[in-house]
């Protein structure tokens, strides 16, 4: 059975070993993600939801997952898009992503999180835009027509999948 570890699960832990900095989580680790307490390679799979933005280290966050997943692994990273137009009507009004969000470092754009994914010692990335919530698809789809919206900011994540050689 494949072992999978959740990096920042939070109260919803989507493998068989959650790992979280805070006590109020339903992990079965409490520990930092810049200093897994796990072997080499003993995962074959690991993921990260809406983790990556609270770092204050990416590349050290990517390159732990690297270290504990076994050859052939898979990492799996969803994170926040900063070409989300969300981010962009609120820069326009002075407002930065990290205001918005106080807990987070930084928003990434795709091309950034794919560099440090490879940064990391990743091979095979891949990334793809996660879907805008259902409810708005009418008038996203009617700003995009019209050319008040860009393609890549109606997606409010990415997810970046890559493997270890």
């Amino acid at each position: 059975m494949p072992l999978t570890l959740d990096v920042g699960c939070g109260k919803y832990k989507r493998g068989n070993i959650g790992i979280d900095y805070s006590r109020d989580s339903d992990a079965d680790v409490i520990a930092d993600a810049h200093y897994l307490p796990f072997k080499d390679e003993c995962f074959d799979k690991v993921i990260s939801v809406a983790v990556l933005e609270h770092s204050p280290n990416p590349l050290n966050f990517l390159k732990e997952q690297y270290r504990v997943l076994k050859k052939g692994g898979e990492l799996e990273v969803v994170t926040d898009n900063a070409q989300y137009y969300r981010w962009s009507v609120l820069q326009l009004f002075g407002v930065r992503h990290e205001d918005y969000h106080k807990d987070h470092y930084m928003i990434f754009f795709p091309k950034n999180v794919v560099r440090l994914v490879r940064r990391a010692g990743f091979t095979k990335i891949s990334f793809q835009y996660l879907r805008f919530p259902k409810k708005m698809d009418l008038l996203i789809i009617l700003l995009t027509r019209i050319g008040l919206l860009r393609y890549d900011s109606l997606f409010y994540r990415i997810r970046v999948t890559a493997i270890k050689q």
